[in-house]
């Protein structure tokens, strides 16, 4: 999929946590997330630092607040994964963000990124 250069860095890093999501669906992935927690952390805040001032400046309120609602919802779901509950909850939880931002937020970013080159 062709994404604007400012947001390859962002869907390049989805790549890990699609398969970490797999991985916890299956009953596996523990350790994995413990190791990729700060990673996917960092990742969850780069994304809010870069885009939510983009979207709420363009009035994209709903989609600003879904993707807060999604990463804090995802970050207490770490932590319960971490103390060995809701792996395949959370795996399910993290592809489908994964999706939500490939599928609906990044098209919507790159209109806005186009526009201000424009």
């Amino acid at each position: 999929m062709h994404r604007h250069p400012d947001l390859v860095p962002l869907s390049r890093e989805h790549h890990a946590p699609l398969r970490l999501g797999k991985h916890l669906v299956a009953g596996r992935g523990q350790d994995e997330l413990a190791r990729m927690r700060p990673a996917l952390l960092a990742h969850f805040r780069d994304e809010e630092r870069e885009l939510l001032p983009l979207l709420e400046g363009r009035g994209e309120h709903l989609l600003a607040q879904r993707l807060k609602a999604e990463h804090a919802a995802l970050e207490a779901l770490i932590d319960a994964v971490l103390q060995g509950e809701r792996l395949a909850e959370t795996g399910r939880a993290l592809i489908e963000h994964v999706r939500f931002e490939e599928r609906e937020l990044f098209p919507r970013v790159e209109v806005f990124l186009e526009q201000a080159v424009s």
